[in-house]
């Protein structure tokens, strides 16, 4: 994890040195290590370099090519180094060095625009080709190094975050409502834009290439490309994962550092922990030690200490427990201001703690267990393939497999949503989407928005799953996931939170071999019995069994409601969203009385409403924010008129 960001100009312009400082400055949290700048004419590139792996030690970014005519500047690590460096030395590339710096870029040196589909790893970088007079950027498939950036016509700038492009005074400001209706909506779905109009992010799988005044993107990866993988047992097929699944930790397990791992209990965390501990009982990783950090929430349903603890023993791990902490308004206010942008979920702040004490520890890496749910969870869309082959014997069959009645309320409803639904033809599928909106025009989470605002942003078209694809099967619902805006948008967030404490998170599941391995197996690898067949079959031995065969998962809405709670009580005046027409204020009032009625019944239906007033506080902050800001700029402007007079 470092921090990047550049200049480039297409008018002729040179480059801002004075620019190009500050937004360097603006993230030198992200790289304490070393901070360097790169000018040439008109094009500028600064880094920040946070060391993580043996080879950033003696890396130099931004770096350049003998003849000077490429500069790379970039925030990430490789992870199929061994492939990478033996296709370049067999096509008579000479490295100067194996640093994952050098590597991009003599990828790019052969490959061209077509060197991001080959790479496998973390990484978002941008390259300056001076012949071709372009600046080339490309960014993960899983979107887990951010890049963000403004195009004006005639300049470009990036940066890690967010709030670096704020540095040039000429960025615009001007809030994007479409993505607040998404916001207030709890339903983040696109992948590009941001809060501001005029600021995106390159989505993952994507590269990004100006010049001439122009800018294209292209997608250069596609999870539709992996290939099926199909054996004869479920032996072979745990074998198989088993492999992918070692050689994904294994790879985020490389650092000059001590290492460590967040573990929760979950299968995924614990699994994630326990193949790190096999990999280092073989010495197949260096021991610059381990620990796992865990959050404990006495007295809460989804407090998993007993779970936790089992692979503690199970390992003779040294564990780190610690009680999470409440974020106060007060900080929730200054990551606002800091970023210029929503602050963090409180079940991210809870992180903080164990983060800063990794850092205490001399930690530079974390390992998650994130994303295991969007990989191996499993879909029931599937049904929907027995029906269109004709075949109601195998579909009820699959059903009884699943535990389900086909006649009981449960079962009528999965067969109209996973086994019927998809099957139908989109013009039928859109006569019942505009009946729907007739009907009942506000349900669920557009209840409290205003009527001319849902309108106005055409918020019912933009939360249709991934902008418009119509769910029809269990691989397109694992594309939608793998491609969710909530995901991007939730996985820069965590990537910014750990930043701050000079940490790296690694996500075995998000490494492009799983998402394919994941993508490939067949629906009864994922869903059979229970989730994540194949994971659960891979573990055994690996995991204490009574976390192997656990079949609850924790749930953290009550976290989420005393934030909340908290957050809308410390309030003493309208929430900005009301005040511009955004929600309807009495309708938020009365949803906010009923969420406080059922949870003091102790009835779970409270749970819908959290995150979505959840949004309401977080923008509200957000919107104070740009207040005040807005004020100050206007006042310092007044200062000046009033001192050139």
């Amino acid at each position: 994890m470092s921090g990047i960001c550049g200049i480039c100009n297409f008018d002729g312009q040179p480059a801002d040195r004075d620019l190009l400082k500050r937004m360097t400055s603006a993230i030198a949290h992200r790289g304490p290590d070393r901070l360097e700048y790169w000018e040439h004419e008109t094009v500028a590139f600064g880094h920040c370099a946070l060391q993580t792996t043996p080879e950033s030690v003696y890396e130099t970014q931004p770096l350049v090519d003998e003849a000077r005519n490429l500069c790379l500047t970039m925030d990430g690590r490789i992870d199929n180094r061994k492939e990478i460096i033996a296709r370049l030395e067999s096509k008579g590339v000479n490295l100067r060095d194996d640093s994952d710096a050098e590597l991009v870029l003599r990828s790019y040196q052969l490959w061209g625009p077509e060197c991001p589909e080959r790479l496998i790893g973390d990484f978002s970088f941008a390259i300056w080709d001076n012949p071709r007079r372009q600046l080339f950027c490309a960014r993960d498939v899983s979107g887990n190094k951010p890049f963000l950036y403004h195009w004006n016509g005639r300049r470009l700038i990036f940066g890690s975050e967010l709030h670096v492009l704020f540095e040039d005074p000429c960025t615009p400001r001007e809030t994007n409502e479409a993505m607040v209706a998404e916001y207030l909506a709890a339903c983040v779905t696109h992948k590009e834009e941001t809060l501001y109009k005029d600021i995106l992010r390159l989505p993952p799988a994507h590269s990004l290439t100006a010049r001439n005044g122009q800018i294209t993107k292209r997608r250069y990866w596609d999870v539709d490309c992996a290939p099926e993988v199909r054996y004869r047992s479920d032996d072979e097929y745990a074998e198989h994962f088993t492999e992918v699944f070692e050689e994904s930790v294994r790879c985020c397990l490389r650092s000059n550092r001590p290492v460590g791992a967040y573990l929760s209990g979950g299968l995924d965390s614990s699994s994630v922990v326990s193949v790190m501990s096999l990999i280092r009982r073989e010495g197949a990783s260096p021991d610059h030690g381990f620990e796992t950090y865990s959050n404990t929430y006495p007295g809460l349903p989804c407090d998993e200490s007993r779970y936790i603890r089992a692979v503690v023993e199970h390992w003779d791990l040294r564990a780190n427990f610690m009680d999470p902490q409440e974020s106060s308004l007060d900080l929730l206010r200054e990551q606002t201001a800091f970023y210029n942008d929503i602050c963090d979920y409180p079940n991210g702040t809870q992180a903080d703690p164990l983060r800063s004490l990794a850092h205490e520890k001399g930690v530079r890496v974390l390992l998650t267990g994130d994303y295991g749910d969007e990989r191996l969870g499993g879909s029931l869309y599937y049904l929907a393939d027995f029906v269109r082959q004709g075949n109601p014997v195998a579909l009820l069959r699959e059903m009884r497999k699943q535990d389900i009645a086909p006649l009981s309320r449960r079962g009528l409803s999965t067969l109209r949503h996973y086994a019927i639904a998809p099957v139908l033809p989109e013009v039928v599928r859109k006569a019942i989407r505009s009946a729907r909106k007739v009907l009942a025009p506000q349900q669920g989470a557009l209840e409290w928005m205003d009527k001319a605002f849902v309108e106005l942003t055409n918020i019912h078209d933009r939360l249709r799953t991934d902008s418009g694809q119509t769910i029809r099967s269990s691989k397109t619902w694992l594309r939608s996931l793998s491609e969710d805006g909530g995901q991007v948008h939730g996985t820069e967030m965590e990537d910014r939170a750990a930043a701050r404490f000079g940490i790296e998170q690694r996500h075995p599941f998000t490494d492009r071999r799983m998402i394919e391995l994941s993508f490939g197996l067949p629906e009864d690898q994922r869903l059979r019995k229970n989730q994540k067949f194949v994971l659960r079959r891979a573990m055994r031995g690996v995991l204490p069994e009574v976390v192997r065969q656990r079949q609850d998962k924790a749930e953290f809405s009550e976290t989420l409601f005393r934030a909340v709670r908290r957050i809308s009580m410390s309030a003493d005046r309208k929430p900005w969203c009301e005040r511009l027409g955004w929600i309807d204020g009495n309708r938020l009032r009365t949803l906010q009385r009923e969420m406080h009625r059922l949870h003091s019944a102790g009835d779970r239906a409270y749970i819908r409403f959290v995150w979505p007033l959840w949004m309401v506080c977080a923008l509200d902050i957000w919107l104070d924010n740009r207040q005040s800001k807005a004020q100050e700029r206007n006042e310092g402007r007044f200062e000046v008129q009033r001192a050139t007079a």
